[in-house]
C-alpha cells in the first residue's frame, strides 16, 4: 500500500490524473487501444454470427465480424477507432476492416494505421510476415513467424521459431537489426511492444521469467534488458505501455491459488510492483494501451468464483 501511495503522489506531482475506478466490460477483452481521454476495447460476444463487440469504455458501439470469424484487433487514428477481424476462407483467413479486404493469410492479424488507413501484418502460407502487400521476412517455412503486436511507424513485434532456434524481433524500417532475445530450440515467448518518440519497449515472458527490454528505434539500436520481479507464477502474455518517462507492465500472477493483475512501473523514481486486483475469482490476460494524452488503460478478463461466464474489466491506471 505504501508503494501505491507513493506512485499516486508521484503521479499528482508530475501532473498525471489519478487512476479511475474499474468499469465492467460486456465480455472478455480481446484487443485494446486508446484515444484522447478514453479506451476502446474489442470483447467477445459468444455469438457465432457477430463474435466481436467494440466498446468505448463500458459503452457498446456495436457488434462486428462474420459467422465463424476468428481474431480481432483495434487501433485508433485521427478519425477514431478502426477494427479488423479474420474471416475464414478455404485456405485460411481474409482480413476485413470496415468492409475492405486487407489481405489473406493463415493466422492472427496485427493492426496498425498509416494515417487513417488500416494496414495489417499477418503470417502467409509459407509462415513469413506480410505487412499489407509487403513481405517483411523471407525465411518460411523453415523459420515460421508469428506477428504478436505493432506500434506506430509500422513496427511489428515478431516471434520466429524453428526446431533449432527461437527469436523475438522487431520488424520495420526503423527497427533494431539485433533480436530482442534469441534462444536455442523451440521456445514459447509471449510479448508485447510499446514506444515513445525515441525508444522501443518490449515486455516478454519465457516460462516464469519476466523481462523488460528497450532499445533506440533505429537499425543500429542495442537492446538493454532488465528482469522484473514477480510475486507468483505468471500466466499469459505481459502487456506493456509507455507514458511520459514511465513504462508500465501488466501481468497476471497466481497468488494463494488465485490469479490477480499486477502492475510493474519503471521510471526515474525506481521500479515498483503493485497488486491492481484482489479478485473473488481469477483475473487473466491483461491488455494495456496509452492514449495521445499519456493516460494508460489496462483491461483484463475476469471470472468470478464458481461462475462459468467470463466478463471484462477496464481501468485507467495512469
Amino acid at each position: 500500500m505504501r508503494r501505491l501511495t507513493l506512485l499516486l503522489v508521484a503521479a499528482a506531482t508530475l501532473g498525471f490524473p489519478a487512476p479511475a475506478p474499474a468499469v465492467t466490460l460486456p465480455g472478455p477483452p480481446i484487443a485494446l487501444a486508446a484515444g484522447p481521454g478514453t479506451a476502446y476495447a474489442v470483447v467477445g460476444t459468444g455469438n457465432r454470427n457477430a463474435p466481436f463487440r467494440l466498446t468505448r469504455g463500458s459503452r457498446s458501439l456495436g457488434t462486428f465480424g462474420s459467422r465463424g470469424a476468428e481474431y480481432a484487433d483495434v487501433a485508433v487514428g485521427p478519425a477514431g477507432p478502426v477494427v479488423v477481424f479474420g474471416r475464414p476462407t478455404s485456405t485460411g483467413f481474409a482480413y476485413d476492416a470496415a468492409g475492405a479486404d486487407l489481405g489473406e493469410g493463415t493466422g492472427q492479424p496485427v493492426l496498425t494505421l498509416d494515417g487513417d488507413a488500416p494496414v495489417v501484418a499477418f503470417p502467409d502460407d509459407d509462415g513469413d510476415v506480410v505487412l499489407g502487400a509487403t513481405p517483411l521476412t523471407r525465411t518460411g517455412p523453415l523459420l515460421r513467424h508469428t506477428p504478436l503486436d505493432a506500434v506506430e511507424g509500422s513496427l511489428i513485434l515478431d516471434l520466429a521459431r524453428s526446431r533449432a532456434r527461437t527469436e523475438l524481433r522487431v520488424l520495420g524500417a526503423q527497427a533494431p537489426v539485433a533480436p530482442v532475445v534469441s534462444a536455442r530450440g523451440l521456445k514459447t515467448i509471449e510479448a508485447t511492444i510499446a514506444r515513445d518518440d525515441h525508444r522501443l519497449y518490449v515486455a516478454y515472458r519465457s516460462g516464469n521469467r519476466l523481462t523488460l527490454a528497450s532499445a533506440p528505434a533505429t537499425p543500429a539500436g542495442r537492446w538493454s534488458r532488465r528482469r522484473l520481479r514477480t510475486r507468483g507464477p505468471l500466466n499469459g502474455a505481459p502487456a506493456v505501455a509507455r507514458s511520459g518517462l514511465r513504462t508500465v507492465v501488466a501481468t497476471s500472477q497466481r497468488v494463494r491459488g488465485r490469479f490477480s493483475i499486477f502492475l510493474t512501473t519503471a521510471g526515474p523514481a525506481g521500479t515498483f510492483l503493485d497488486r491492481l486486483t484482489r479478485p473473488g475469482g481469477s483475473d487473466l490476460a491483461p491488455l494495456a494501451a496509452t492514449g495521445p494524452d499519456g493516460r494508460v488503460h489496462v483491461a483484463w478478463t475476469h471470472r468470478a468464483r464458481g461462475a462459468s461466464r467470463r466478463t471484462g474489466r477496464l481501468k485507467r491506471v495512469v
